[in-house]
């Protein structure tokens, strides 16, 4: 994501004491000769931020500090800049201090001459990780529900820009399902969304659809052009990160604005190179022949650095538009999805600078790591899936530094990882070694990720106040209640564990920087990812134990997470965030069923969907589920009752089309006409038409024929061969051609020319052999094989008594 804080404007450097004869300065005495006070205010905030653009932020505070007010900071007419200057130290936490004994009202509304403070005030709250925080400074820098007046004082690019910063502050620290409910009723909308740029930006950029059902081009200028395309790459990469609060439509659009994103960026780059080009080959008009290629040296050099710099500014966009195909699903984004994250990791092996890369670079590389292992889980061992995931360590998001971090199996560093990502790591770290039987690893990875959810920032010094180690075990985090938004300070030690010891009953510890910081932006979701911990130990502890007497102790730590997500609201009913407390109960109890059900039979996974609190039951995903599974009961009262949940879906096109096909799938396909006829011509896919079509082939074969003919692009395939026709075909030959070879008559040519002139037939050519009789084959191979496991069964290596008879290793390479 990028969050940048709000710079300064450039300005012209000034002067305000004059130089003697040898060039250094003079104090001037005399009272006529001095400047008036609020000239010379002015003059020195110039030089101040010119000092701030070149990079001089130790002189800028030196400065403020020297010539500041005394005992009451409020008095600071340099305030600005020493917050700044502080800012880009990245010392975080004394800046907030200074920006709040400054006079930053957290609850009040935002003074016109604040502005510029609160910006590098909220900025400072977001890299501290105090994000629930920065989101309500942000909010009241846009002035959400502020009269009109205030509105006028605020610049369109400073709105933007604040829009940006704080669609980042929400991504880096989101968790699943915090919007579900939000304010008290279900609804998937946050502040954010309701900003008059965020919905016009959503309005100009989304797909849409002409009258003929055609999608609308898009490579229209003015379309395709995005002035900030940070804002709608944020708004992206918000909009994919909360997407099970959303129906797949939204991350679709989500798509569509990252497309625009990333063809913004190239083309407002390449602009920009070509004007400055332009504008020095005017000024250059009348040079000598070696003058010129020096000046074309020096272009091809920018054009080089300037290609570079632009796929920097690429990199991010083409990851989340990966990561918008990984969430819209279908093979074919899938492999879309892959081919983007193999190429940036194969880049950066290439490079040399895939693990010793540092800032956003590093970022991206550990981002599409662990994107590409969430693929390639399944289809690799997970040994292998286990390195891909990048290893965490101490860097939060304040940091932009490489550290090694822990589990050296892994060779991709999560470096400068928002709390969001943190989190994410360790869980699929944890979920991985939980896979592999690694119970010590995985119990140590889950520690690390209780002990996390208390940290939300190192301070100014990178080290955790009052805290010397964290105690790592197997039990739940023993969380102890600090200040909303706060630090996590205490004496001693932080134990992350009921016991605080491991799988062996030996204690494990780590040191402070092994821990990184996660700290989420409620209690509610820290309860929430605890209960994940514990339902991922509790999985653990099942798997461990199978093939010995079940005693079911996995399902204490269940009951002990349900019950913890039961009683949260009771105290936290103010919370916002409640939403993720249903979102991750639900996941619980969907696993447990699961893993009760081997045989997947209907009536327990819809005793187990109906269970779910009411937040979850009422989503469409549940309700198609629950339809579908009521529909495979195969009585007339389950299918009643699947009518019904379908009928209680609306008009949407996606509840018609999972009507249309159930109705299929019972044979009722008068019925399933009725629904297709005119959903056709709704959706924009062939999906409606195609099912219109395999229902009209059982109603009305002659008026299936007619609209499949109609279908554009449509191929008809004969399915009437069976696997011994395909066999017994001709395969297809031909031979390629191979450069300057072919067209001086070499041998491929000669083949192609004996392939024309026989058509390829066999038998054809002089000397091949005739196609043997298949049955001839199979008694060829018979014997073959016999003579094989004889000489195996003489060497020992082949028992044919055993039964059962032992299978390979999958896992032997």
């Amino acid at each position: 994501m990028k969050a940048t804080p709000r710079k300064f404007p450039s300005v012209a450097l000034n002067y305000s004491a004059k130089k003697n004869g040898n060039g250094s300065s003079t104090d001037v005495d005399e009272n006529e000769e001095r400047l008036p006070s609020n000239l010379e205010l002015v003059i020195t905030k110039i030089h101040l931020r010119s000092l701030l653009q070149l990079g001089e932020y130790s002189t800028v505070l030196d400065h403020c500090r020297k010539n500041s007010s005394g005992s009451d900071p409020t008095l600071n007419q340099f305030a600005e800049e020493e917050a700044y200057a502080l800012y880009r130290l990245k010392r975080y936490n004394a800046c907030r201090e200074f920006c709040e004994n400054y006079g930053i009202d957290r609850k009040g509304g935002v003074n016109v001459s604040q502005r510029g403070l609160l910006h590098v005030y909220a900025q400072s709250l977001y890299r501290l990780g105090e994000t629930r925080l920065a989101d309500e400074m942000y909010r009241r820098l846009l002035l959400v529900g502020g009269s009109d007046e205030d509105e006028v004082h605020v610049d369109v690019d400073e709105r933007e820009d604040s829009l940006s910063n704080a669609l980042a502050n929400r991504t880096a620290n989101y968790t699943s399902g915090s919007l579900l409910v939000y304010g008290g009723e279900r609804d998937s909308k946050c502040w954010l969304e309701e900003d008059s740029i965020i919905l016009d930006l959503l309005r100009e950029y989304s797909i849409g659809v002409t009258n003929d059902g055609e999608e609308k081009m898009d490579d229209e200028d003015e379309k395709v052009m995005l002035q900030n395309y940070d804002l709608a790459y944020n708004l992206a990469t918000f909009l994919l990160v909360s997407s099970e609060a959303r129906p797949p439509s939204v991350v679709k659009q989500a798509k569509e604005l990252l497309i625009h994103a990333e063809k913004s960026a190239l083309t407002i780059l390449d602009s920009d190179s070509n004007e400055n080009e332009e504008s020095k080959d005017d000024e250059n008009g009348g040079v000598d022949a070696e003058a010129k290629k020096k000046l074309q040296q020096k272009k091809e050099k920018q054009l080089k650095q300037q290609k570079e710099l632009a796929e920097q500014e690429a990199g991010p966009i083409r990851a989340n538009l990966a990561f918008s195909n990984i969430l819209l699903g279908g093979e074919e984004n899938e492999t879309e999805a892959l081919k983007t994250y193999l190429t940036m990791v194969t880049k950066a092996a290439k490079s040399g600078k895939g693990t010793s890369g540092i800032g956003t670079q590093a970022n991206l590389l550990a981002t599409a790591s662990n994107n590409l292992a969430v693929l390639r889980d399944g289809k690799e061992s997970v040994f292998d899936v286990l390195k891909r995931i990048p290893v965490t360590s101490s860097l939060s998001v304040s940091e932009d530094q490489n550290s090694g971090g822990g589990g050296g199996a892994a060779t991709v560093p999560l470096v400068g990882a928002t709390p969001q990502q943190v989190r994410t790591a360790l869980f699929n770290r944890a979920l991985q070694l939980a896979k592999m039987g690694n119970s010590n690893g995985c119990l140590e990875t889950l520690g690390v990720l209780r002990a996390s959810l208390l940290i939300s920032s190192r301070g100014d010094g990178n080290c955790i106040s009052g805290a010397a180690s964290v105690s790592i075990g197997g039990g739940t985090a023993s969380k102890k209640n600090s200040a909303k938004s706060k630090k996590k300070k205490g004496s001693g030690s932080t134990t992350a564990g009921g016991a605080g010891e491991d799988a062996s009953g030996k204690g494990s510890s780590v040191e402070n920087d092994d821990v990184p910081t996660a700290k989420p932006s409620s209690e509610m979701e820290a309860i929430a990812w605890n209960a994940r911990a514990d339902w991922l130990e509790s999985e653990l502890l099942r798997l461990s134990s199978q093939g010995s007497k079940p005693e079911k102790k996995h399902m204490d730590l269940v009951n002990r997470a349900i019950k913890t997500l039961d009683e949260a609201p009771k105290s936290h009913a103010s919370d916002d965030a409640s939403g993720v407390l249903p979102y991750t109960k639900s996941q619980i109890l969907l696993h447990c069923a699961t893993v009760d059900n081997p045989q997947s039979k209907p009536q327990p996974l819809i005793n187990a969907l109906e269970s779910l609190p009411s937040e979850i039951l009422s989503f469409p995903g549940i309700i198609v589920t629950l339809a579908t599974l009521y529909g495979s009961c195969n009585d007339n009262s389950s299918t009643t009752k699947a009518e019904e949940l379908f009928a209680s879906l609306g008009d949407d096109i996606s509840a018609k089309l999972a009507l249309a096909e159930f109705r299929l799938a019972k044979g009722r396909y008068d019925d399933a006409v009725k629904v297709l006829d005119g959903l056709a011509e709704e959706d924009d896919s062939m999906t409606a038409k195609a099912l219109l079509v395999q229902a009209l082939s059982f109603a009305d074969p002659e008026k299936a024929a007619e609209l499949a003919n109609d279908l554009e692009g449509a191929e008809v395939i004969n399915y009437a061969l069976d696997g011994e026709a395909l066999e017994s075909m001709e395969i297809p030959r031909f031979a390629k051609k191979l450069g300057a070879s072919a067209a001086e008559g070499g041998s491929a040519s000669k083949v192609r020319k004996l392939i024309e002139t026989t058509g390829g037939k066999r038998g054809s050519i002089i000397g091949e052999r005739k196609k043997q009789n298949r049955e001839a084959i199979l008694r060829k191979r018979a014997k073959r094989r016999e003579a094989y496991l004889a000489r195996l069964q003489a060497e020992g290596r082949y028992n044919p008594d055993q039964t059962p008879l032992l299978k390979p290793d999958p896992e032997r390479w």
